[in-house]
């Protein structure tokens, strides 16, 4: 019987592919697990491989040709059969009745030779839902308003469900998260690390430096040209996708309306069946210390600043405050860190937190805990803060970075006669991120969650993460379009991590907290200076320190601290969401020598199984 090639579903937006290149002419014979041809998805250029040998007896589709998913592309004359008859067979029926396709797509490898496979009756993919006829009075289906990793994540994800949707953007698309945060602000410490490891590490791997100089203005200007590079990213998604986009402010008229503002004033106005705020936030401000840009700063501030400082004050020692000090140390600035809570990065465990401040202080940071700041004064030379607390007295720097939370970017959102419900200025949604709007959503740090009390989520606040809000983007969109796949999102297991050097990587709960509730547990803290890996890279500071249920030896909390432990954290991501047990991360083979051996080797101090301890 002769077998067809069809064209493949490669995901659950396709609904068409085009045959870039023939590999094989009609006459050729042809083996089973040969590349054919080329076809190109809407994901990316694939080899196909037939799963029959024959003779290719009919090419249906043309180089160039787009044919539908299913849709036959050729036909093969199997063992036995005439090619003629089966390409006149084949032209003067379509291709007759589709048997189970014959062809697979793989990664295309020029240097890698294809290997037979058996013909399996491939499942047949998920189809995307078929979206509903758009309402006439509406302009989108989805309107989105703001760019950054919840709203462009939004927005893909809804085009790719066949919804026609509108970005709005104020300034930059990718956010304040790929322009001025998460990225931009690695670049800045990988360049600080780089040059801690010549100017401090280098004579110990036997190498000599001399005469150490820093381009202060090439290393932020690497940084925004990885931002750069990152936003057109953005944009080209949009455009491959049929996102369409506006530049200015977003505003709520009503339920269904959203009003934008270029930058030269002109209004517009837009209809959606959908409306979903995913306006981020901002650095908060102090009454006492407004920012100027030059001497009282915020991270965008700091990242773009036209000379380096020789002294840099930090109000504020989380996750911003902290990178910053790192870097800034790391490029030879005197910095001093204050912060009013007992600790450096407040929210993660006592154990993690010590060690980074006595590594910071190691390397010259100065680190002032329960201290506050109450004033902020400006001078010749820079600033001055009035400190109290357990460091009290005064502290002079050339700037000074405010580093003490973020604020939401619900000023002037929306109109007052659309009565959108704000909680403490943050938009106030419920579990599912519903609005007090009909069909009006909230996601990402701009949001107030409240949860049911049935939820168990006393306590618990939204987090302001990127990977939350891109989460929270495609939860909420799967879901307006009836695509979702069941279960919300774990707010109890949220991964955290911080660049500093070492860096900080945690998920779950603290050992405090759990001994707060009153919870029987078992820890497993595996140092890095046992680790062989780590002390040849010459990073033995950190430990993996893991959590478990004393009964069950469910993994309740993971802490760790070390080089590269924001890489090893998915791990235990995984294995949180996939219930591991301590005896079950033991029995699951962990390579040698790696870094997350000590993953291994902590679940083993915990069940009292560990060799290198």
């Amino acid at each position: 019987m002769p077998a067809q090639i069809t064209m493949p579903q490669q995901s659950d937006t396709m609904t068409e592919g085009t045959v870039v290149k023939w590999h094989k002419r009609e006459g050729d014979a042809i083996k089973a697990g040969e590349v054919i041809a080329e076809i190109e998805t809407d994901k990316a250029t694939m080899e196909m491989e037939s799963f029959e040998a024959g003779t290719l007896a009919a090419i249906v589709a043309r180089e160039g040709q787009k044919v539908p998913v299913g849709g036959v592309i050729a036909v093969i004359a199997t063992k036995g059969e005439d090619a003629g008859k089966v390409k006149a067979s084949a032209g003067s029926s379509g291709g007759g009745a589709a048997p189970a396709p014959v062809a697979k797509p793989q990664a295309a490898s020029p240097t890698t030779p294809a290997t037979p496979v058996a013909a399996p009756a491939p499942a047949k993919p998920a189809a995307a839902p078929v979206p509903s006829a758009p309402k006439a009075n509406y302009n989108f289906d989805i309107i989105v308003i703001g760019g950054g990793p919840a709203g462009y994540a939004a927005a893909i994800r809804a085009a790719q469900l066949n919804k026609r949707v509108l970005c709005v953007e104020k300034e930059n698309l990718g956010g304040t998260c790929l322009n001025w945060g998460c990225i931009p602000t690695k670049a800045l410490l990988e360049d600080g690390a780089f040059i801690r490891r010549l100017r401090n590490g280098a004579a110990e791997h036997g190498v000599t430096v001399e005469g150490l100089k820093i381009d202060f203005a090439k290393i932020i200007g690497r940084s925004r040209a990885i931002a750069t590079k990152l936003q057109k990213g953005i944009g080209s998604l949009f455009h491959k996708y049929k996102v369409k986009s506006e530049i200015g402010m977003g505003k709520v008229l009503a339920a269904h309306k959203v009003q934008v503002t270029g930058a030269d004033g002109a209004k517009k106005e837009f209809t959606a069946e959908h409306v979903v705020i995913a306006v981020g936030a901002r650095a908060t401000e102090l009454p006492f210390a407004k920012f100027d840009g030059k001497t009282v700063i915020n991270a965008r501030d700091a990242m773009t600043l036209s000379a380096q400082p020789k002294r840099l004050a930090i109000i504020g020692a989380g996750a911003i405050g902290a990178e910053f000090a790192d870097f800034y140390n790391a490029i030879g600035t005197e910095v001093t860190i204050i912060e009013m809570l007992p600790q450096l990065l407040p929210i993660e465990d006592e154990d993690v937190s010590i060690l980074l401040k006595r590594l910071f202080e190691r390397r010259g940071i100065k680190c002032f805990t329960k201290t506050k700041t109450d004033k902020v004064e400006r001078t010749a030379g820079g600033v001055k803060l009035t400190l109290s607390g357990e460091n009290p007295g005064e502290v002079e720097a050339d700037a000074v970075l405010v580093a003490v939370g973020v604020t939401a970017n619900t000023t002037d959102l929306a109109a007052p006669e659309a009565k959108l419900e704000l909680d403490r200025g943050r938009v106030k949604v419920d579990h599912e991120y519903k609005t007090n709007l009909e069909n009006v959503w909230a996601i990402g740090d701009c949001v107030s969650m409240h949860w049911p009390e049935s939820m168990g989520m006393a306590g618990y606040r939204h987090p302001d993460l990127a990977h939350v809000a891109h989460h929270e983007a495609v939860h909420v969109v799967e879901h307006i379009c009836g695509f979702g796949q069941g279960g919300g999102i774990d707010y109890k297991s949220i991964p955290g991590c911080t660049y500093t050097h070492p860096q900080v990587a945690s998920m779950g709960t603290t050992e405090k907290k759990l001994r707060e509730q009153g919870r029987e547990i078992k820890i497993g803290k595996f140092p890095f200076s046992a680790s062989g890996r780590a002390l040849a890279a010459g990073e033995s500071d950190g430990f993996v320190k893991l959590i478990f249920d004393a009964k069950y030896g469910e993994l309740l909390g993971a802490h760790m601290i070390g080089e590269n432990v924001t890489e090893m954290l998915s791990e235990l991501v995984l294995a949180k969401k996939l219930e591991a047990t301590e005896a079950e991360i033991i029995d699951a083979m962990h390579p040698h020598p790696t870094m997350s051996e000590a993953v291994m080797e902590a679940a083993g101090v915990a069940d009292g199984r560990a060799i290198h301890l």
